[in-house]
């Protein structure tokens, strides 16, 4: 008999090409692109790969895609791409500016089979522009228009910083108007362009108010108001935690999914800009024994204190924020403490 059920996910950059240049993006130049048919052998490769974990570990593992850039409907194939791995069986999401979503596009998405996109608004009209663009505001919530009225299920997502924190309850109110089902938030990693506004980042006490404060607008608005982040989940987690040497929840880095880049590569995170090799070249299977990978997943790797906080196995902060500071300071060490945590809890 199988047993619960597993999510797995890969992150697509099918594109590094933007319509928009924004202040925080982890981008720094254009690179290559893999073509269609690559594509399309990489994503028969995942399928195998995800099929065969099933068999021999006995679990049912849902597997799904989620489609990026750069912006990815600047990607000439994205239908024929989304078309195809429909038809392998993947669930299907899109992550994208919105700027370029016309009622037709909206209209494909659909009819690709497409269970939900995400629209980046770093916040009401002042600050989305001045973070993504003059004018980049108005034409996200007409994409955003376009895709309700499709029926699809439409999220709106803000890279969380100084900039925007004081942005969260009008988006929300913003998100109720125009029908998007949710409000969600990563936090700022200053890698890329971001680099240039690591002084914007929260601190610990900054990050959870500011928790707190999303908490009760989800609480008291119909839409969703949430993230994704450990620290977000860890806020109000209640229950007893595990003391085990192995993650069973957390930060999803090299245990629920990775990213590939436009080029073929794999990285635990796409905000780690970390390659562990090029799915152009290895399996996808071949990939996921990586050291790096490994290491992510081994308690006894990590210092600075996040080997011994109680909520390990369930948090790990964020990896990829944890591997800015110490690049910052000149280490590559993505195994230290996340600077912006405010949970630490010694294990007795």
């Amino acid at each position: 008999m199988l047993g619960i059920p597993f999510s797995f996910f890969v992150q697509w950059h099918l594109t590094e090409r933007c319509n928009l240049k924004c202040l925080h993006c982890y981008q720094k130049a254009a690179v290559d692109e893999m073509g269609f048919e690559e594509i399309c052998q990489a994503i028969g490769d995942i399928k195998d790969t995800v099929e065969g974990w099933g068999r021999e570990y006995e679990v049912q593992i849902s597997p799904s895609l989620h489609f990026t850039g750069g912006e990815p409907v600047v990607r000439r194939e994205i239908f024929d791409i989304l078309a195809h791995a429909r038809a392998l069986g993947f669930s299907l999401s899109l992550m994208s500016n919105g700027t370029l979503i016309t009622g037709d596009i909206a209209h494909r998405i659909k009819e690709s089979g497409v269970s939900d996109v995400q629209v980046s608004l770093e916040g009401l009209q002042e600050v989305h522009d001045r973070v993504r663009g003059q004018g980049s505001f108005e034409h996200a919530v007409r994409g955003i228009r376009n895709l309700v009225s499709e029926g699809i299920d439409t999220n709106i997502n803000f890279t969380l910083s100084r900039i925007n924190a004081g942005e969260i309850e009008g988006l929300t109110l913003l998100a109720e108007e125009i029908g998007a089902g949710a409000v969600t938030f990563s936090r700022l990693v200053a890698c890329g362009r971001g680099e240039e506004l690591a002084g914007e980042m929260l601190t610990p006490t900054e990050l959870s108010n500011l928790y707190k404060e999303a908490r009760k607008l989800g609480a008291d608005h119909k839409v969703e108001v949430f993230s994704s982040d450990p620290l977000f989940i860890l806020s109000e987690l209640g229950e007893e935690v595990p003391q085990t040497d192995f993650p069973i929840g957390g930060c999803a880095a090299g245990m629920y999914g990775v990213t590939i880049t436009s080029d073929g590569s794999v990285m635990p995170c796409r905000r780690m800009d970390l390659s562990i090799g090029n799915i152009r070249q290895k399996s996808l299977r071949e990939l996921w024994q990586s050291p790096v990978l490994w290491s992510l997943r081994n308690r006894s790797e990590y210092h600075d204190g996040c080997e011994s906080c109680y909520y390990w196995a369930v948090c790990r902060g964020c990896r990829a924020i944890a591997l800015s500071f110490a690049r910052a300071k000149g280490a590559e060490d993505f195994l230290g403490a996340d600077p912006q945590c405010p949970y630490f809890r010694q294990v007795k």
